[in-house]
């Protein structure tokens, strides 16, 4: 059930992103669409132990949307990149766990990947307002 939903939030996303974004909101959606796929076949324990190549795919993510923010002269790839910085903490942090964590991994990485994309979909109607706005 909460896969579907967040394909189908992805999809809204990036549906978005392509409609009504900018350059920086469509470079963001590509992105999150491929590191969606990447983590689906990088995920190999289902979150019983710590994946790594989950890990990667997050990482590059992170390293992407800090370069983003840093060009960027809009004010939602902060707020993205801090999310998935926390999302990638949480990695770090099932490194120290050695019990049963399965649910409570699973759950923080698909929290902060729902908070990655809300920050997508605010700039992107933040951005598609601005246009309208200014009739371009």
């Amino acid at each position: 059930m909460f896969a579907i939903l967040g394909i189908l939030f992805l999809v809204m996303a990036c549906v978005m992103a392509w409609r009504w974004g900018g350059r920086d909101e469509q470079l963001a959606a590509f992105g999150f669409a491929v590191a969606t796929l990447a983590s689906t076949l990088a995920n190999q324990h289902f979150y019983a132990s710590t994946e790594v190549g989950v890990l990667g795919v997050d990482m590059m993510v992170l390293a992407g949307l800090v370069v983003l923010a840093l060009r960027s002269d809009r004010f939602w790839p902060m707020y993205a990149a801090a999310f998935q910085f926390v999302g990638t903490v949480v990695h770090m942090a099932s490194f120290a766990e050695q019990g049963d964590f399965a649910w409570a991994y699973a759950v923080g990485l698909i929290f902060w990947s729902y908070a990655v994309m809300a920050a997508l979909v605010a700039g992107t109607w933040l951005e598609g307002r601005t246009r309208r706005l200014l009739g371009l």
